[in-house]
């Protein structure tokens, strides 16, 4: 379960064009199914996204895994139980999707290749 509590994060905090990402935001997001989160362009969608994937710091507040807490430090926690995939995939066109997955997963340290095919096709 991903729970964020109190969550804030402010560009150029303090100055005269200090933009609020974030707002104080508490959720809590269960283990499975599918999210969506729709707003206007610039309203935080992809800030909040950052930081529950560990990519970005919020100023205040707390993202927890599992009760594990994420943050752009906890590199154990993402690279175990954080799949990330970009609006702009920057995937090798020279791979099958396959191939682009499977990749992906030796990269983070699997060579199992049953593991791998598994995960891969599931």
């Amino acid at each position: 379960m991903i729970e964020i509590k109190n969550l804030n994060k402010f560009y150029n905090k303090g100055r005269q064009n200090q933009i609020c990402a974030v707002n104080n935001t508490t959720l809590s997001l269960p283990d499975s199914g599918m999210i969506a989160f729709f707003g206007k362009s610039g309203c935080g969608k992809t800030t909040l996204l950052n930081i529950i994937g560990g990519l970005d710091k919020p100023q205040s507040g707390q993202v927890l895994l599992d009760g594990e807490s994420v943050s752009p430090t906890s590199y154990r926690t993402r690279n175990a139980k954080i799949g990330y995939i970009f609006q702009n995939y920057n995937l090798s066109k020279s791979m099958t999707v396959y191939e682009n997955v499977a990749s992906s997963m030796r990269l983070c340290g699997v060579t199992d290749e049953d593991e791998i095919e598994q995960r891969t096709l599931a």
